[in-house]
């Protein structure tokens, strides 16, 4: 028997302060892709299924798969990588809508929609607009406590930066980058950035699957401390210096604000740098970014961020009963598809896609 293939598992969007930010583009390069399979049809059609079905096929046969994530419904992807055979597929619904970008040669349409029974819902028509509407507003109510949310952040932030000794922060960078990067060879590549999410705003909370991303094997550095802008800024000049001298790097965003890293990849070298507490423990390095400020000056500002930090938890804990009644809602309008799916015709179509897959391998 076949060992089993790895999975990896991430976000290609999140719901962000500024509303659902997409990194799509970064699921697969359209360049190296022998095929992207673009999947289209309306909720409760089966399409998560259909993706999980078919990355379940390739991981007994012990091809690695990624595993995509909905960021408004984690137990749902948006898409599914077979890595070895350099084949996505994706959900190009909305919110996050994606067409063929070169149709025929790379990309093609698997309409769902062939699938479903037309008449069926001539009586479902006014319900499915009303519980679109519902959701949608929903999600626009929870980015509004994002935002909120967000501007607690950068309070917090502005306190931090107004209290660091630029000097000794710069130095901690300049220890890093001669631990790190400056006496690493240039490889004869063109590097190359890849942007997703390693965790996610969701109707379950903050989720993550960090553990299939930070491998065992990996020397991981843990980054920890109050200013966050800071470890974005170092994340950001380290994996510059990795694309500069030609290496593969991803560079995974905050959920609340994607504008900040929180985690920076470089599989070939075995390399993770994270701000995931989770890897507090199996860390090789932990950075105190701490270290870099005068708590004399931030002793005045300490009753104002721990405010600060208690109403960014209150708003997010908004947002996501926002984002889970959301979810519920869709729920609820799924079960006007779901009686008007032919799901035997989607299963037949999953065995033939697999089967072309296969070739690709």
């Amino acid at each position: 028997m076949a060992k089993k293939g790895n999975i990896k598992e991430v976000f290609p969007g999140g719901n962000t302060y500024k509303g659902f930010h997409s990194f799509y583009d970064y699921i697969i390069p359209t360049e190296e892709a022998k095929r992207i399979f673009c999947i289209k049809g309306g909720p409760g059609v089966g399409k998560s299924s259909f993706m999980k079905a078919v990355a379940k096929e390739f991981v007994e046969l012990g091809y690695d798969v990624e595993l995509h994530h909905c960021s408004s419904d984690n137990n749902s992807l948006d898409g599914v990588v077979i890595k070895q055979a350099r084949v996505a597929l994706l959900d190009g619904t909305a919110p996050h809508v994606v067409d063929p970008k070169n149709p025929g040669a790379v990309d093609e349409i698997l309409n769902f929609g062939d699938f479903w029974n037309v008449e069926g819902f001539d009586v479902e028509r006014d319900t499915i607009i009303n519980f679109n509407k519902e959701v949608k507003g929903l999600f626009n109510s929870a980015y509004h406590y994002l935002v909120s949310a967000k501007e607690m952040q950068d309070d917090i932030e502005t306190a931090a930066e107004e209290a660091v000794d630029r000097t000794r922060f710069n130095k901690l960078l300049l220890k890093l980058k001669a631990e790190l990067t400056d006496k690493l060879e240039i490889t004869e590549k063109v590097g190359k950035d890849r942007h997703l999410f390693d965790s996610a705003i969701t109707p379950d909370g903050l989720m993550d699957y960090i553990d299939t991303l930070i491998k065992d094997s990996y020397k991981c550095y843990y980054f920890e401390g109050l200013y966050t802008k800071g470890i974005s800024e170092i994340l950001n000049v380290l994996a510059k210096e990795y694309l500069l001298k030609g290496y593969a790097v991803e560079l995974y965003h905050q959920p609340l604000n994607p504008e900040r890293i929180q985690t920076v990849l470089v599989e070939e070298l075995g390399l993770a740098f994270t701000v995931n507490s989770k890897m507090k423990n199996k860390a090789y390095k932990i950075v105190d970014l701490d270290e870099v400020i005068i708590h004399e000056k931030l002793e005045g500002n300490v009753e104002l961020i721990s405010k600060d930090q208690e109403m960014k938890s209150l708003l997010l804990e908004e947002a996501y009963k926002r984002v889970y009644i959301a979810k519920k809602k869709h729920d609820d309008m799924e079960k006007s598809y779901v009686p008007n799916m032919n799901f035997a015709a989607v299963t037949e179509l999953r065995k033939k896609i697999i089967d072309r897959i296969k070739k690709y391998l």
